[in-house]
Formats: C-alpha cells, sequence, structure tokens
C-alpha cells in the first residue's frame, strides 16, 4: 500500500478521536523509512529526537487502547460512540499494519507512537501525546 493511501485510511479513522489525559490531543500520522539497523523501542526514541537512554515503554496497542474502548459505565453517548471508534480505529491499524505496538516515550507529557511496520518494512502509524502527572 502507499503511503498516501495509508495516511489517508488511517487519519480517516482517527479522524474527531481524541487521546484522553489531562489534555486531550488529536492523532497525526507517523512514517519513517526502514532503519537501517533491527528496530528496537529505543529506534522510537532516537525518532521522536529523544537522547540515547530516554525511559520509553513498549505496550501492546490493545492495552494502550484499553480505557479509551471501554467508557465508564455512566459514560454519554458520545463517549460510547467514541469508544466504538476507537474499537474500528484498532482494527484498522491492525488490518494495514504488522506488529503495532504502543510506545510512551517517558516523561511528564509523553509522545505515544503507535506504530508498525508496513508491507515495504518502512515503519507508520499514529503518533499522539499523553499527560500524565
Amino acid at each position: 500500500m502507499e503511503i498516501d493511501h495509508l495516511k489517508q485510511e488511517l487519519l480517516k479513522a482517527a479522524d474527531g478521536l481524541v487521546m484522553l489525559s489531562e489534555t486531550d490531543e488529536i492523532f497525526e500520522f507517523f512514517h519513517h523509512e526502514k532503519p537501517d539497523e533491527p528496530f528496537t523501542k529505543e529506534t522510537v526514541v532516537e525518532w521522536d529526537g529523544k537522547p540515547a537512554g530516554t525511559s520509553i515503554e513498549a505496550l501492546e496497542v490493545e492495552d494502550f487502547l484499553h480505557r479509551m474502548k471501554n467508557p465508564h459505565p455512566e459514560a454519554d453517548q458520545k463517549q460510547k460512540q467514541d469508544a466504538e471508534r476507537f474499537k474500528q480505529l484498532e482494527a484498522k491499524l491492525k488490518e494495514l499494519l504488522r506488529n503495532v505496538k504502543a510506545y510512551k516515550v517517558s516523561q511528564t507529557t509523553m509522545p505515544v507512537y503507535i506504530i508498525g511496520e508496513t508491507e515495504n518494512g518502512d515503519y507508520a502509524g499514529l503518533k499522539t501525546i499523553v499527560v500524565e502527572t
């Protein structure tokens, strides 16, 4: 699949969704060409422009999106609709990419990359921010 088409598909699936944390952040498309070295979670630290040794946590995408897909029982109708859309977003990520994981670059304001491998070995997905204090 061409990168432009992949970008269009992922942004369409994420359109209007925000990652709930202390600030509600949108999702942006992320793409990086296949690295020369084997991919590790430290590769994401480098792509984020952080120094080597920066703490990073790799999570299964299901675990990262769990709260978004399972709203509180007293949630309003929009939150319930968004939960269904987050389920669809997760399915779309898994449909279009291999080995999808969420990578949280640890700090108070954490960039989170939900990325997987494309058909040609590049890495792509979505980027957002979560704030945890």
